[in-house]
């Protein structure tokens, strides 16, 4: 049973049980309009980065895929979409907690505790973005992890109380939504992105397929790649999952 209603902008299309929101949003992909949003109260199998599972405890969390059609935006500039999405679910977090940031390409963390999950799925027509799935898991009244996931925090965790879940899905949304209507603006969207950047300054050591390396994070192109500075002065670049950073000596992804 789907229940339809509006936020601000969105057009908000609610179940009580689905599979995967970006799964049923893909399947739907050709009749969703612009800023439609499938949204479920409990998400079965739902998707992280990779072949990474997101948790989710049912009616505790907000896990939703947000469709956008932008006009005529070149496909090699859809990080600009990546980029809008993590800001604007920081800047909600934000708004609870201090510490929020980015952890690349687009985790939303608070301290060293990962709060937020986004998976984006573009659909490109010639050189051009059709549609993006931009698929968000932030966790709100959930206190407890079963999952393998190391460092999972929630909004009830760190306020010692629950939250109405209407509330902090309107500011999410229009949260990113503000962020949404600057992806004109790519390079300013990419100041701010690096500054809330998840340990964006200092030198740290880092690992990619060649071995281990000091480095500090030089910025993010406009495909998304991480610019790493090594200390012989050395650029290097990377793509999502080709290196991880080493906090006190173990390695762990980046992205």
């Amino acid at each position: 049973m789907e229940k339809v209603f509006r936020v601000k902008m969105f057009e908000v299309h609610e179940h009580a049980r689905l599979a995967s929101t970006n799964a049923e949003a893909l399947r739907r992909a050709g009749e969703l309009g612009d800023r439609h949003v499938i949204i479920a109260r409990q998400q079965e199998s739902g998707r992280g980065q990779g072949s990474n599972r997101w948790e989710s405890e049912p009616g505790k969390n907000i896990t939703m895929t947000v469709a956008f059609r932008p006009r005529e935006m070149p496909a090699g500039e859809q990080f600009a979409i990546s980029m809008a999405v993590a800001l604007g679910t920081r800047d909600l977090v934000a708004r609870y907690a201090g510490g929020s940031t980015v952890k690349w390409p687009n985790d939303v963390y608070v301290g060293d505790r990962k709060i937020a999950g986004i998976l984006i799925e573009h659909v490109v027509a010639g050189d051009r973005l059709s549609i993006s799935l931009c698929g968000v898991g932030l966790n709100v009244n959930q206190t407890r992890f079963t999952s393998d996931a190391p460092n999972p925090v929630s909004l009830a965790m760190l306020l010692g109380r629950e939250l109405p879940l209407e509330g902090v899905l309107e500011g999410l949304l229009e949260s990113i939504d503000a962020r949404y209507r600057s992806v004109d603006d790519p390079l300013a969207l990419r100041r701010d992105y690096l500054a809330c950047l998840y340990r964006g300054t200092g030198l740290g050591e880092w690992e990619d397929a060649r071995g281990r390396f000091t480095a500090t994070i030089e910025g993010v192109d406009r495909h998304g790649q991480l610019l790493l500075r090594d200390e012989s002065g050395r650029t290097r670049r990377y793509g999502f999952k080709e290196v991880w950073r080493v906090p006190n000596g173990t390695a762990s992804d980046a992205g």
